[in-house]
């Protein structure tokens, strides 16, 4: 049956980079990966400037970069290989993954990041919950000791805002500066993305839970228009790390006049994370299809790449882009 999608996807089969035609096919029309064709393009990617610079930054013992999380993290590259269409099954990805999980390889870089372990200690997203993000998205066994733990801390995050009346109830604000109260429990971004990307929390009565959580998250938040942060205890050095939110706003249903609004930010990258945000909203906490109707009649009609001023699609190229060759004019 045809689509509104129809020619858009036929003008990225023809048009677009091996990473995007292989993503197109893989996740919009489902063709398997084993498919020769599919294996053709798998070769192709892997072939790409940007994946082979990437490939350059692996370490002989398998760890990509030279820290666990940042610009030359492990979680940075690693999400970019699997964002430009490598599969997870690649040897290069799974020796990465093999370094992650081995303490006596882990333990040669930097495999930790500033405040994380005092996060770690308060279950608000430090260097164990950037491991079993990491794992997440290459399908590691769900049971695995820090995936099983993180997984189970993420969904008592999200089940505790059901005891809030307000965004008093577990922040302070003090001198300009909003930061959670001591053990205070609410999702951040890392815990609703840890959510969204496995499976083994999913029974009925803990999907009902996620769903009433973020119904309820959505309506103490939607109007909070400021950065969360985390103050680290004394013990562990004192200062703020952060924010830590999760982008509440993205779940409101948007207008072409507000899209619009966003588009012509004064601040350029704010389509573009706007874009990322709404994106990535997991079934479990989407709101409304409003925004998403909105997106798709600007594609189906061909509105949305004229609206784009230069520097707001610069900054989307920075942020979301995947074609490494954009200055062909039809990439």
């Amino acid at each position: 049956m045809k689509t509104i999608f129809d020619d858009s996807i036929d003008f990225l089969l023809e048009n677009a980079c091996a990473s995007i035609r292989y993503l197109v096919r893989r996740d919009l029309l489902k063709i398997p990966t084993d498919d020769p064709a599919m294996l053709a393009l798998q070769e192709e990617i892997l072939n790409q400037a940007n994946v082979q610079k990437i490939l350059a930054a692996q370490c002989e013992d398998g760890w990509l970069g030279h820290e666990l999380h940042g610009n030359d993290g492990m979680d940075r590259l690693l999400g970019e290989l699997l964002n430009a269409g490598v599969e997870k099954e690649n040897p290069a990805v799974q020796k990465a993954v093999h370094a992650l999980v081995t303490p006596e390889i882990a333990s040669q870089h930097k495999n930790w990041f500033r405040g994380g372990e005092a996060l770690d200690a308060e279950g608000r997203g430090g260097n164990r919950a950037v491991m079993a993000q990491i794992l997440s998205w290459v399908r590691y066994p769900e049971e695995y000791p820090i995936m099983a733990e993180q997984i189970t801390l993420a969904f008592g995050h999200l089940s505790s805002v059901l005891c809030y009346h307000s965004v008093d109830d577990f922040t302070i604000s003090k001198n300009d500066t909003r930061y959670y109260k001591p053990n205070a429990k609410f999702p951040g971004a890392n815990h609703i993305s840890l959510l969204a990307a496995t499976q083994s929390w999913r029974t009925d009565e803990n999907l009902k839970t996620a769903k009433d959580a973020a119904r309820h998250a959505y309506e103490l938040m939607c109007n909070v228009d400021e950065f969360i942060t985390f103050k680290k205890p004394a013990e562990y050095g004192g200062g703020f790390v952060g924010p830590f939110n999760y982008n509440w706003q993205a779940l409101t249903p948007i207008t072409e006049e507000k899209l619009y609004s966003i588009i012509n930010d004064p601040y350029p990258f704010s389509f573009a994370f706007w874009l990322g945000s709404v994106s990535g909203v997991p079934d479990f906490m989407l709101q409304s299809t409003g925004t998403y109707e909105v997106l798709a009649d600007l594609l189906a009609n061909k509105k949305i790449e004229n609206l784009l001023p230069e520097k707001t699609f610069h900054a989307f190229r920075q942020v979301m882009g995947k074609e490494p060759s954009m200055r062909k004019k039809s990439a």
